[in-house]
């Protein structure tokens, strides 16, 4: 007996142990809390600055952006399209900088360093410090969702109005009281609900996939029995999109681009090819659950390696995750009512990207808007688990320590190899930094819209980028093969009143010269060179390999 009685005290002074590690480590981190956090913010404002690219990439979304703020803001031609937030908030710029991309990209710096800022003010005192500390370096110092604070993409402008979002709910959350009355709830909160809703409409029409995060705060409020807010959330909500969908069609007329007939679509530049029906969805659902939990958030997380590809999808990783997800999901429940939110918001936002993407996207950024609250989850959870022993403790604080160190070495070694691109882009050679392919395609934009009329009517493979080098000249978009028949390619183009043609080499694997190119205008032109030859002219060509050659039209 006297030897159980010394294990059981044995064992109550190593868990006493194990929470005194944390209670001392809280304790410090609470006492320099100001310090501490102003140095994060430093730190990351400053990784902004050393990731900083002043060039639009080739995927052509970010160039499209400006492309709509600008056609926003002198054509007045509201950008439905992708969702129109960012690009109206753009034009602002737009208007101060014209198409200086290095000015436009320092909006969304700023929405970087605001980001991080109400990340920390949502959080502060909701959480453990250590779990709101690792949130804050996390975002901080994570070079994926650093690069995006450097382009004119809408994911960081998103997550700068989703941290506004959590922090308005939070500070609702917390004004709820067992005897709330219906009048007492807007009373006390009307300036809170009129902020939710002008927020969560903001983040609605930010990314079209957003529409489902009022369906997280309400079905948090449900689960909680906080039945007369999720009626408010939904008013407030429903209230404020309304008055935005009557006022922007009254000004600027409906919307004719059908968000859900795109949604639906099996591959979205492709209408031809049909809508999924109901087994599309599931299976598009899965694919895209496999992609972006077992390869996407793992490389995000620097768990995986970063140049993983597509062909290296784990599913089983997936479905560990999720089940890991689904118990801190139920241990925060009683735990932390704030943690748990953040888990219902993340796995129902992560629902409306894997049914909504088209399952050919795989772009890591349709997915790095949800994971600093995957991450957030996931760490607090094993912090919660860690308290069981100073073992277990002393392990997680260890395995903490090493993840922002990786974190921190793999964005510093980036930052030090962006930095000779970033002078040179700054001392003015806009082209370096990109491969030939693209330089001379980029170049013949430039060409076009100095040496061709302001008339004139020229098909791009990329219009968005051509605009952006073309110096604000409107280029005809060719995103895919419509008809490889010399005849009817005539007819299209001549209905689009098309003059020239731009004909590039841009590699089909940008890491290397193969030889294999995007051939999508050489499919279309090269039927009218060999049935019409004299109907095409040779006006310039730039570059000897990989060049690009403009033609000329004869109808």
């Amino acid at each position: 007996m006297a030897k159980q009685a010394n294990i059981k005290t044995s064992s109550v002074k190593s868990i006493n142990t194990a929470k005194s590690i944390l209670e001392k480590i809280e304790l410090w981190l609470e006492k320099n809390d100001k310090k501490l956090f102003f140095a994060f913010l430093f730190l990351s404002t400053l990784f902004s600055f050393l990731l900083f690219d002043s060039k639009v990439s080739e995927g052509g979304d970010d160039s499209s952006y400006i492309q709509r703020a600008w056609d926003f803001l002198y054509d007045n031609k509201f950008p439905y399209f992708q969702g129109p937030a960012y690009p109206v908030f753009l034009s602002f710029f737009v208007n101060i900088f014209g198409l200086n991309v290095i000015a436009l990209k320092f909006f969304s710096l700023l929405c970087q360093f605001g980001f991080v800022w109400f990340t920390y003010k949502a959080f502060h005192k909701r959480i453990p410090y250590f779990v709101l500390f690792a949130l804050v370096s996390f975002i901080s110092f994570n070079h994926f969702i650093q690069y995006y604070s450097s382009q004119t993409f809408t994911e960081t402008f998103f997550l700068f109005v989703q941290s506004l979002c959590l922090f308005v709910t939070f500070k609702i959350i917390d004004s709820i009281k067992e005897k709330d009355t219906w009048i007492s709830v807007v009373k006390e909160n009307y300036l809170k609900w009129i902020f939710f809703g002008l927020l969560f409409v903001l983040l609605s029409i930010s990314k079209s996939i957003a529409f489902v995060a009022i369906v997280a705060v309400v079905l948090y409020f449900i689960t909680n029995k906080n039945y007369k807010q999720a009626v408010f959330a939904l008013l407030a909500f429903f209230v404020v999109r309304l008055t935005y969908q009557l006022i922007a069609t009254a000004l600027f007329g409906a919307n004719e681009t059908d968000q859900m007939e795109m949604m639906l679509r099996k591959d979205l530049y492709k209408p031809e090819g049909g809508h999924e029906d109901f087994s599309g969805m599931i299976d598009r659902f899965f694919l895209n659950f496999n992609t972006y939990i077992s390869l996407h958030t793992y490389r995000i997380l620097n768990l995986r390696n970063v140049d993983t590809d597509a062909s290296k999808i784990i599913p089983a990783l997936s479905y560990i995750t999720t089940i890991a997800l689904t118990i801190f999901t139920f241990l925060s429940y009683k735990k932390n009512k704030i943690i748990f939110f953040t888990s219902i918001y993340a796995i129902i936002l992560c629902g409306g990207i894997f049914f909504g993407v088209q399952a050919n996207n795989m772009q890591d950024r349709l997915i790095i808007i949800v994971i600093p609250f995957i991450f957030l989850v996931f760490f607090y959870g094993f912090y919660e688990l860690s308290k069981r022993s100073s073992m277990a403790q002393n392990a997680f604080f260890v395995i903490a320590l090493l993840m922002l160190f990786i974190t921190v070495f793999k964005t510093s070694s980036i930052a030090q190899k962006n930095t000779t691109a970033l002078k040179k882009n700054l001392s003015g050679d806009i082209y370096y930094g990109y491969t030939p392919d693209w330089q001379n395609f980029l170049k013949m934009s430039r060409y076009c819209a100095d040496s061709l009329p302001d008339s004139a009517q020229v098909i791009s493979r990329k219009p968005s980028m051509s605009f952006i080098y073309g110096k604000g000249k409107k280029f005809i978009g060719q995103y895919w093969v419509t008809t490889t028949n010399p005849d009817s390619v005539l007819m299209q183009w001549q209905q689009q009143k098309v003059e020239y043609v731009i004909l590039p080499s841009l590699r089909m694997n940008p890491k290397k010269n193969n030889g294999r190119v995007i051939n999508t205008l050489h499919r279309m032109l090269a039927p009218v060179a060999e049935k019409y030859p004299q109907k095409m002219r040779l006006v310039k060509s730039i570059g000897d390999l990989e060049k690009c050659d403009l033609y000329q039209l004869k109808y």
